[in-house]
């Protein structure tokens, strides 16, 4: 197994002998075990400094309260425009005639400003 050639060396806790490539072996593992470490540690500070950049962004942002009062106005004028707009389809569709397209226009010009 072993090369009467090779350097034999007495490990001092243990009584063992151990080949130089052995040791060279170990060596090299440790150096790759500590990369590995090294990376494991910074790529935790990174998702670290995104976390906290994700979380001042988040602070900084106002959180506006919610105004149901709002809310439901908006929706009664929605409601009155789309109760209009099919009254006056209705009428266009018995009458034909030119002021209904008209006040219907001019519905249609509010209804899409008020959703802008």
């Amino acid at each position: 197994m072993m090369k009467r050639d090779e350097k034999l060396q007495k490990q001092q806790d243990k009584e063992e002998i151990v080949c130089e490539n052995c040791i060279k072996l170990e060596e090299r593992k440790k150096q790759l075990e500590m990369r590995v470490f090294n990376r494991v540690v910074e790529s935790q500070k990174e998702i670290k400094a995104t976390i906290l950049e994700g979380k001042q962004a988040f602070d900084v942002t106002p959180q506006t309260p919610f105004n149901k009062q709002k809310y439901l106005e908006n929706i009664r004028r929605k409601a009155l425009s789309l109760t209009k707009s099919i009254e006056l389809l209705q009428k266009i569709d018995d009458s034909k005639e030119e002021k209904f397209l008209d006040e219907y226009k001019v519905l249609f010009e509010k209804m899409k400003e008020d959703n802008d």
